[in-house]
């Protein structure tokens, strides 16, 4: 016979083991790297992109990074960050190329309904708008300096749209233009 301090103790007991054979069952009877609706990674090519590119701040629908400096006589750095999407390191150094790109911005004003500016040039430099992403790493960047002390603070539609043209011949992905908003204060 079941007392009620018999049954206050087997509630705990069995409330724990229903949890542990619903964890085993659902670990034995998953499958989901069998199932066709999930993406086999291993057998996708190698993909160039701009990671930024797929950041959607406050998911407003356009892809929007604001970049706000103090002004300075001291250029500050933007680090622009190109990355290897891939099952596997490259085996081999990879030379990838970026650009400035003034259609790109022309195009997102117009899908946007927006009107942005780009950043006059002598508001950034740049070393150079080629970098290798070396032989069995996954990354590497791009620096923009950017001339605080020439950008009129009244002005915050500055945009410096930035686009990977080249990868030596791997596949650029759709994530490949990355919009920095720059505003001093």
């Amino acid at each position: 016979m079941i007392t009620s301090n018999n049954y206050i103790e087997m509630k705990p007991q069995f409330f724990k083991n229903s949890l542990i054979l619903t964890f085993a069952f659902a670990m034995l009877f998953s499958s989901c790297l069998k199932d066709d609706r999930y993406i086999d990674y291993s057998k996708v090519g190698t993909l160039i992109e701009l990671p930024l590119a797929a950041y959607n701040p406050n998911n407003l629908g356009y892809k929007l990074l604001v970049k706000t400096y103090k002004q300075s006589p001291t250029p500050a750095e933007l680090p622009v960050v190109i990355n290897v999407a891939s099952p596997e390191p490259l085996g081999t150094d990879l030379k990838v190329t970026l650009a400035v790109d003034a259609a790109a911005l022309a195009n997102y004003n117009t899908a946007n309904n927006k009107s942005f500016i780009i950043l006059p040039p002598v508001a950034y430099t740049v070393s150079s708008l080629q970098s290798i992403i070396s032989a069995g790493t996954r990354t590497t960047q791009v620096v923009f300096k950017i001339n605080t002390a020439v950008i009129d603070k009244t002005i915050t539609n500055y945009v410096l749209p930035v686009t990977l043209v080249d990868a030596s011949g791997e596949k650029i992905s759709n994530y490949k233009t990355v919009y920095y908003n720059i505003k001093v204060i």
